[in-house]
């Protein structure tokens, strides 16, 4: 197993360098790196489990490096180790990542079996990530919506029925969102305060503090919000304080200021982010882009570039210090600077980095910024073409998104001067803009990646005075000024705000308000002078200069480094060419000893090669018969589980006209044929066509038998099974076996409603494999003795036990338990050929 792990790294390793040599991909961090050597020298024990588990978060954190199949492997793998270890932590956690997954990927059915494998409380946590599954889904629809709710309730019921108190307030904050989500503010407030008043009476007055931090920042972001936020915001800052918490002051401090940009207090929000900058500085933090970043989007929205700049270089560089990539977003925000700026080139160089790199709202928001750069230089049809390309590639999923192409639209169509078509797009524009707001008026994190609400209306309203047609113009620009009249995100940068009062200069100079009109026209020179001041354009390009600088002495020590080491390298050749000459007349000789060699031993070889020739063509068509062969017999499991799922739709079909016993008879036939059916569908599906893995096939069969039964509440299941795989001679008649026994507990261990638990086992004890299934129900005599030992069912599970040479046990000890033992090695024997009968024991 060692030397195992030692090749996967050395080859993982080497992936890397051949990647980094043609210049594909960044070579894997020193976390992954450091990750893998540990991986490596870790035993079969709890320490491996965490390691494999941190290489699986890895993988799902880190967007340029997330594999699913990376992060599924490491899962699967820890998984299985932790339940041979029995370590709780290890099954918990693989299974909140495996079901993150399988979320992220669509298969639900999957991420629901999850929920036999780990710990009744542990259950909460499996319902909270499938509401969130729906919850995140773009666009927050209400079937979506509904489905969330029913999960977050589902962890709710569970969290109270196992008295687990942390998994109680998990599900009420995932309810509070879903309540957020869905326009009822006041519900999702009490549920934090229900919380809160928990955690009081408790006195947990960090986890207190916690949670007011969370009731704000999920809060949706409106102006009727707003004090609400600050209240929550607020109390939570002075818990920190009072709690001398200076890491978590900082992440409040944060977050208050976000909310005063959002609500164009700029210069609030820049001391704060200014003043958090510092708090991490004092408690030694390097991680500093985040908030400069912040910073650098804050100037840019005020129209200080030079600052703006200043700040997403400082961000770029933190993170270089940092090892970590420049994001995509990033990238985006240093283009949006220098499109400010009037560098339309610069600006499209950063926007066709990121273009394949971004999703949601910022994607449509920099596709609109690049067709911008091309109107700038005088390109429209340039800007069409990639509109157009970049609709059909990334097809818009929200109406933010729609409303920003709309938007880019109408300005290329200006440009191509065709009035008409810009006029309907900018009409189209304004008629996705109420669904925008509401759309971002309901997130918990809005983001201003659009042209929604107050620059959407100044557009529109602009485009109709340069035609000349101010009283059209007149109700847009009004509606422009109004921050009432926006739901969504609603900052007003500089720029815009300059543009709104040229518009209004002009809409009042044609409707004669001169008055009106000549302190617009003041206002938006005063901003204008500000926006164009000479110093500060020439700062902004003394620091991009700077920049530049910096990266080209950068790119220069590379190379005086390189020439260093070609040097070095020229050196060690010389010396090494003066022992060559040596070694030549070494070689001359041997060569010549060689050859004679060669002569006497060449016959012999060319007969070895003709017969080793023979043999590989042999073997060559051997595998290719094995690999046919491999091929049909997943052929022939896919037509056998097609056909039997036909018989199972058959049965179904034909059980809607019967009733009572013959309904049951059919039911039970359906069960035992998807046992099999299943061992079917999991043969075809993997690369071992001879063997299947129990772990995997019990927990589906058993949620199968849940779901047909509907006794969802009523009975609980608990699983145990060791990796077991059995050929499929053993596997199927194993399958029938639980099948007759799970179904016979379900139907009588609990008469009359009562609830109960089935507890299913499966275990290697030395040379034997040991099946349990055990109930705490009435007892055999009343729901198995009670019928004939000749029944059905158990006559079923003893000659399925005789067919795999096994010895059969049904127990009756506060409850029913069916335990069957057969060997390791047992294989699959024709009815007939075994005389004597399996041992029944009861």
């Amino acid at each position: 197993m060692k030397i195992y792990y030692h090749l996967v790294i050395a080859l993982v390793l080497m992936g890397y360098m051949a990647s980094a040599q043609q210049g594909n991909e960044k070579p894997p961090s020193k976390q992954k790196l450091a990750l893998l050597q540990k991986l490596d020298s870790t035993r079969l024990d709890t320490p491996r489990v965490k390691t494999l588990l941190a290489l699986a978060d890895y993988h799902w954190r880190h967007s340029q490096e997330r594999n699913y199949d990376s992060v599924l492997a490491y899962c699967n793998h820890s998984m299985e180790l932790s339940r041979k270890l029995k370590y709780p932590y290890g099954i918990h956690e693989s299974a909140n990542l495996l079901g993150k997954v399988y979320i992220k990927q669509g298969k639900n059915d999957q991420a629901r079996a999850l929920l036999l494998l780990v710990s009744p409380e542990q259950r909460s946590r499996i319902f909270i990530l499938l509401g969130e599954g729906f919850l995140y889904q773009p666009g927050l629809k209400k079937p979506a919506l509904d489905s969330a709710q029913v999960y977050f309730n589902k962890a709710l019921q569970n969290a109270q029925a196992t008295g687990s108190v942390h998994w109680k307030h998990e599900s009420l904050i995932a309810l509070a969102k879903y309540y957020y989500s869905s326009d009822q503010l006041e519900r999702g407030k009490n549920a934090f305060l229900e919380i809160i008043h928990d955690l009081q009476q408790s006195k947990e007055l960090s986890k207190e503090a916690h949670i007011w931090s969370e009731m704000g920042k999920y809060m949706p972001d409106t102006d009727t919000t707003f004090e609400a936020q600050m209240w929550a915001h607020g109390t939570a800052f002075k818990l920190y304080q009072q709690l001398k918490d200076t890491a978590n002051l900082y992440s409040v401090l944060e977050d208050i200021a976000f909310i005063n940009m959002s609500h164009s207090h700029f210069d609030t929000a820049r001391a704060m982010f200014l003043q958090v900058i510092e708090l991490r500085k004092a408690i030694g933090s390097k991680n500093l882009h985040v908030d400069a970043r912040i910073l650098a989007w804050l100037c840019y929205s005020t129209g200080q570039l030079e600052e703006a700049l200043k700040w997403a270089l400082f961000a770029e560089k933190n993170l270089e210090e940092l090892d970590q990539a420049i994001m995509a977003p990033d990238l985006a925000l240093t283009g949006f600077i220098y499109a400010a700026d009037g560098q339309p080139e610069k600006a499209l160089s950063y926007f066709q980095q990121v273009k394949d790199n971004i999703y949601g709202d910022l994607h449509a928001f920099v596709a609109r910024k690049a067709a911008e750069q091309y109107i700038d230089l005088g390109q429209p049809e340039k800007a069409l073409a990639y509109i157009e390309s970049f609709e059909k590639d990334y097809p818009p999923q929200d109406p933010y998104s729609r409303e920003s192409l709309a938007a880019a639209r109408g300005d290329i169509y200006v440009a191509m001067n065709k009035p008409a078509l810009a006029e309907q797009h900018y009409l189209n524009m304004i008629r996705l803009d109420k669904e925008s707001q509401q759309y971002k008026a309901r997130e918990m994190f809005s983001m201003p990646f659009g042209i929604s609400g107050a620059e959407a209306y100044t557009r529109i309203a602009r485009f109709y005075v340069d035609q000349k047609r101010f009283a059209e113009a007149a109700p847009y620009i009004a509606t422009a000024g109004r921050r009432d009249a926006f739901s969504g995100y609603r900052v007003v940068s500089a720029r815009l705000r300059r543009d709104q009062y040229w518009v209004r200069y002009q809409v009042d100079s044609a409707a004669g308000n001169f008055q009106s009109a000549l302190g617009h026209y003041r206002q938006y020179n005063l901003l204008n002078d500000s926006l164009t001041d000479v110093v500060k354009a020439r700062q902004f390009h003394q620091l991009q200069v700077q920049n530049e600088t910096e990266k080209k002495e950068i790119t220069i020590r590379q190379r005086d480094e390189q020439i260093d080491g070609l040097q070095k390298i020229d050196r060690l050749q010389r010396a090494n060419l003066q022992q060559t000459k040596i070694t030549r007349n070494i070689s001359i000789v041997a060569t010549v000893v060689f050859l004679l060699l060669a002569v006497l031993f060449y016959r012999q070889y060319r007969q070895k090669r003709l017969a080793n020739q023979m043999v590989t063509s042999q073997n060559d068509q051997l595998q290719h018969l094995v690999r046919e062969k491999e091929w049909l017999l997943r052929e022939v499991h896919h037509r056998v589980k097609n056909n039997l799922q036909t018989i199972i739709s058959l049965l179904e079909s034909q059980a809607i006209y019967l009733q009572d016993d013959a309904l049951r008879a059919i039911e039970s036939s359906q069960h035992r044929i998807y046992a099999m059916s299943l061992i079917h569908q999991k043969l075809y599906q993997v690369e071992n066509v001879k063997t299947i893995n129990m772990s995997q096939y019990l927990p589906e069969f058993m949620w199968y038998l849940r779901e047909s039964f509907g006794e969802n509440n009523k009975i609980q299941y608990n699983l145990e099974v060791d990796p077991i795989s059995l050929d499929l001679s053993v596997a199927i008649p194993v399958a029938l076996i639980v099948n007759e026994a799970v179904t016979n507990a379900i139907k009588y261990a609990f008469p009359d409603g009562k609830r109960g638990t089935i507890d299913i086992a499966m275990r290697r004890v030395d040379e034997e494999i040991v099946l349990s299934i055990a109930d705490n129900g009435v007892g055999v005599g009343l729901h198995l003795t009670g019928q004939s030992n000749n029944s059905l069912g158990l006559e079923l599970m003893k000659g399925l036990t005789r067919e795999i040479r096994g010895h059969i046990e049904i127990l009756s000890n506060e409850g029913t338990t069916v335990m069957v033992r057969f060997s390791a090695n047992a294989l699959y024997v024709i009815a007939g050929e075994v005389e004597e009968e399996a041992t029944v024991s009861v």
